[in-house]
């Protein structure tokens, strides 16, 4: 029963103290550069969008070169020209990773003007989602706002940045987890989309969004431990009692 006890202690341990959720490409610079070019079709490494065709600038990666402040890469969400004037309705997303306990996680990032352009920078929607571990696959074209559960929301407005100097504004969305009533093993999701259509379909915005970053707060070893210590002390009970 001892030997028994001392796995459970470890195996709790090592579930609870770690963080098994991380952002990957947060900067869009896993890829190569795009210098003074702009890419509609491709979505960034390890992300996924709403269109992939030419003229479908509801969502596109940027290049920096000449056009903003941002690192390198952006991505960008404007007014789709296929067919012209269409709808602000692009998005990405990127699977976070499993649940494993964590008590909560904050997306950090910034929201830039385009200064190579007058167009105002509008704003856009930062979002996390979950989904039933296994029960959603991410591809381009398949929204998982649209078979997700709705975690944490924040809508960014960065409009009063436009103009031709590159300017840049901080944004931080903090969800918990911990009182979500999440499974071990469901699936999170970072979401980021256009924010909401004025319905003027002859009025144009792109935001800018860039150096994303996610911060994770696990249990505390402490907490964990004493947690160890109860259960373990559950499965012990039933046998000393038997003894008797």
């Amino acid at each position: 029963m001892l030997r028994l006890t001392t796995l459970a202690i470890v195996s709790i341990l090592a579930v609870g103290a770690q963080a098994q959720l991380a952002l990957q490409n947060g900067n869009f610079d896993a890829d190569p550069s795009l210098g003074d070019a702009d890419d509609p079709v491709n979505s960034p490494t390890g992300w996924f969008q709403h269109y992939t065709q030419e003229g479908s600038w509801s969502d596109f990666r940027f290049g920096s070169a000449g056009r903003g402040g941002w690192t390198a890469n952006a991505i960008s969400l404007g007014q789709n020209f296929d067919p012209d004037p269409g709808p602000e309705d692009g998005y990405y997303y990127t699977r976070l990773g499993a649940y494993g306990g964590e008590l909560s996680a904050r997306v950090n990032g910034f929201g830039y003007n385009r200064s190579d352009r007058a167009n105002p920078a509008g704003d856009f929607v930062v979002s996390v989602y979950s989904t039933p571990a296994g029960s959603f696959t991410g591809a381009n074209g398949a929204d998982v706002a649209g078979a997700g559960r709705l975690l944490g929301t924040t809508t960014v407005d960065i409009d009063d940045l436009t103009g031709l100097t590159p300017q840049s504004r901080a944004f931080q969305l903090d969800v918990p987890l911990s009182a979500a009533g999440l499974t071990r093993g469901d699936e999170l999701w970072l979401h980021i989309g256009d924010g909401p259509d004025d319905a003027n379909l002859e009025t144009l915005d792109e935001p800018m969004i860039d150096n994303l970053t996610l911060t994770v707060v696990v249990p505390e070893p402490a907490g964990v431990a004493l947690a160890a210590v109860f259960a373990a002390a559950a499965l012990a009970r039933p046998r000393r009692r038997a003894a008797h």
